[in-house]
């Protein structure tokens, strides 16, 4: 039998499942909800975003920052397993600030796609919200 790498769907339900995992072996109780992107844990409602390739992708960043999830639990399995459990406006209020910067030190429009809404939290960026699962206490 031959392994074939995950799809991009099949590696976020393993990120989000994680995630419930984790929060279950902390004692806290977590439930997936909805088909696709969200957890309950306790009574707080958290988006899961997976980072299978070292940082979390972002496709629109005003879909993204439009946003209103009070918790964002990012998870990254590229090399391990690593949970950041983050303030949702102020994880969201850091995207804006760090994607307006970039655009400002490339002169307003982004070089290669001018019409690309992508962008990028990479590991560094979140470091103050490792493991922070008081957060959903």
């Amino acid at each position: 039998m031959s392994v074939t790498k995950p799809s991009n769907s099949q590696t976020h339900q393993a990120g989000r499942h994680l995630a419930v995992a984790e929060a279950l072996l902390r004692g806290l109780p977590a439930k997936p909800r909805g088909a696709q992107t969200y957890i309950e844990v306790g009574e707080h409602v958290a988006q899961v975003m997976v980072a299978a390739k070292g940082a979390w992708i972002i496709a629109d960043i005003d879909k993204f920052t439009a946003l209103t999830c009070g918790r964002v639990v990012l998870v990254n399995v590229t090399d391990g397993r690593d949970f950041y459990i983050a303030d949702g406006d102020k994880l969201r209020a850091e995207v804006r600030a760090r994607h307006r910067e970039f655009l400002e030190r490339v002169g307003g429009t982004r070089p290669r796609n001018p019409d690309s809404r992508n962008t990028v939290i990479q590991p560094e960026h979140v470091t103050e919200w490792r493991d922070r699962w008081e957060l959903l206490m």
